[in-house]
């Protein structure tokens, strides 16, 4: 008999249950066709049932539209009564008034409202945004009056700046931000952020720029402010990436703050990251005038050096006179180097690449490898990257076996190192060069399987090279020519090997090595710094061999030059963008993605520089 009672007890609180389901679906279905008259009769059912909130909703909406106003309001009214506190059950009434012409009645509920709903910043703070949700400006206003004469100590600024933000007083709102960094320096990270939200502030051009601008100057020459609107200039002109537009604010920052050059040599280190070099040696110059730290000193002398290394080594944008006088300057920093370090060693690599790939003094460059190479203070692998170098220069030179065997010592040095594979990649290039494609193949293949991503494109690039065209014995003498040629890029010999490339042409005229051919030209014309020369040969491969495998290096070297060497950041931007678009396979996609995203400005706005 107990077990007939507890079958039919579940049976009947499963029939109530599916009931109840049920009719929510049809409520629910109703509500959404729009017929409100069937829905309100279910929703009715359900709310009499069980008189939830959210149920509630549904409910007073469908008496708002089958205009039952006298049942709505009944309704409102006694679920305010159950839950008391409830503020936006209140503002729905004051609504439903105010909808009505009851305009009297609203206002009373208002009034009460802000008389009574301030017992904390907090609770005035909600009504504030209550009000300023349902565009009552006014009411909103009146909250923070009352606000902020009852919590005097408390800052209102960004609900003042947030009520003159939807008032369109733009100036009104700046105002309550600054004066909030006047008290309290702390939010100047959080200001930084709601400014970024509400100013256009990517051009000096705009109204907005130019507001925020004279409304931080005027409160950055006062006395005794600190050094937080100066900041606050530096950082706005750091969105547009206009540095040398505040140099004498940064100056005036380390000076204040009594960073003794500190600041101004992060400030020159930020400009170098940004390109603008000239304002970055300034700064550096300045660190080391008004520093008297040793290290501060030293590390603004590397980033003077290494600006002009950017500039000849990279940029290739110099005279002599130019080229001379950054040699000069490399000269004086090295004079009271006597033993190189990890932290200077930087500095001796970049004179000696100077000297021997662009000042043609390739004897002296290996004579201070070699002398820093004896350094007791250099670790083994420091030494081995001395003699990387040196072996480079030697290639140059034309002693490629003598390359070798310094590219072997170090691949068997570090043979687990990175270091130690790009040595063994630069030694299979060697035998690359001298016709030895066999041999340079097997190496390749057990390089492509490398660790290191750039490592193993290269060797995979060059394994492909090497497969596509050697082969058959018209193919292994065109293969020999252009291995030739290649070399003699590397040695700067460039009419020599344009010429090499031009019977290449002459005598296989229809041979698969054309593109590879262009992309080498193009890359001679990198290393003179010809960039418009070596954009015009990479659109020759993406023009003539669209569907050839050095497509997308073409189009991925030309973007690069764009952004980094012509500073073309739009024209970049679009190369980026042709080649996801017409090579959504390549191995530059994941790379290309970033710096698209980078070109468009996505940067996150949580990520602050300090000067």
């Amino acid at each position: 008999m107990k077990n007939h009672l507890t079958i039919l007890f579940v049976g009947l609180f499963f029939s109530v249950f599916s009931q109840s389901d049920s009719d929510l679906q049809l409520a629910q279905h109703y509500y959404g066709q729009g017929s409100y008259i069937k829905a309100l009769e279910y929703y009715e059912k359900i709310y009499n049932d069980s008189p939830s909130l959210v149920i509630f909703k549904k409910y007073y909406e469908c008496l708002i539209e089958t205009k039952d106003y006298k049942k709505a309001e009944k309704t409102l009214k006694k679920e305010i009564s159950k839950t008391s506190n409830n503020v936006d059950l209140k503002l729905q009434l004051a609504s439903f008034y105010s909808d009505r012409d009851q305009t009297e009645k609203s206002k009373k509920i208002y009034a009460d409202l802000i008389e009574n709903r301030n017992d904390s910043p907090s609770q005035c703070i909600s009504l504030f945004n209550s009000f300023l949700v349902l565009s009552k400006l006014d009411l909103a206003l009146e909250v923070l009056n009352v606000a902020k004469k009852k919590f005097k100590s408390y800052p209102f600024n960004f609900q003042e700046a947030d009520l003159y933000a939807q008032k369109q007083e733009k100036d009104k709102m700046v105002i309550s931000y600054l004066s909030l960094l006047e008290k309290h320096e702390y939010y100047q990270q959080a200001v930084q952020k709601s400014l970024l939200r509400r100013l256009d502030l990517n051009s000096e051009d705009t109204k907005e720029f130019n507001l925020l601008k004279s409304a931080l100057f005027e409160r950055a020459k006062k006395e005794n402010t600190g050094v937080v609107f100066s900041e606050m200039l530096i950082w706005q002109y750091s969105q547009i990436d206009n540095f040398s537009g505040v140099f004498n604010q940064v100056v005036a920052v380390d000076l204040r703050s009594k960073s003794n050059g500190e600041r101004l040599f992060n400030f020159g280190m930020v400009c170098r990251e940004n390109k603008d070099y000239e304002t970055a040696i300034r700064a550096f110059q300045e660190s080391i005038t008004v520093s008297s730290s040793e290290e501060i000193q030293m590390k603004s002398q590397i980033g003077i050096l290494n600006v002009g290394y950017i500039k000849v080594a990279q940029l290739k944008t110099y005279s002599a006179e130019e080229l001379k006088k950054i040699i000069s300057h490399y000269e004086e920093v090295l004079e009271n180097i006597k033993a190189p370090n990890s932290k200077t060693l930087p500095i001796v690599l970049e004179y000696a690449e100077i000297l021997a790939y662009h000042n043609g003094s390739r004897t002296k460059a290996l004579e201070i490898l070699s002398d820093s190479e004896k350094s007791p203070l250099l670790t083994d692998i420091k030494k081995a990257q001395i003699k990387m170098l040196m072996a480079d220069i030697e290639v140059i030179n034309g002693n490629v076996w003598d390359a070798s065997l310094m590219y072997m010592q170090i691949s068997e040095g570090f043979n687990y190192e990175t270091i130690g594979n790009r040595a063994k990649f630069k030694n299979a290039r060697i035998f690359y060069y001298e016709g030895e494609f066999d041999f340079a193949q097997s190496q390749l293949d057990i390089l492509k399987q490398s660790t290191s991503k750039l490592l193993s494109n290269d060797a995979i690039q060059l394994s492909v090279t090497i497969t596509d065209n050697y082969g058959l014995d018209s193919n292994y003498i065109a293969m020999a020519w252009f291995s030739k040629a290649d070399l003699l890029i590397e040695q700067f010999k460039f009419q020599e090997a344009f010429s090499l490339f031009d019977s290449i042409q002459t005598n296989y005229p229809f041979h698969s090595l054309a593109d590879e051919i262009l992309y080498k030209r193009a890359k001679a014309m990198e290393l003179k710094g010809n960039w418009e020369r070596a954009l015009g040969y990479y659109e020759d491969i993406v023009k003539f061999h669209k569907e050839d495998i050095l497509a997308d290096d073409a189009i991925f070297s030309a973007a690069e030059i764009l952004e980094n060497k012509l500073f073309k950041e739009q024209e970049a931007l679009e190369k980026y963008k042709e080649l996801l678009m017409g090579y959504p396979a390549s191995l530059y996609g994941h790379e290309t993605r970033k710096r698209v995203r980078r070109l468009r400005g996505e940067k996150d706005p949580t990520l602050e520089v300090e000067f």
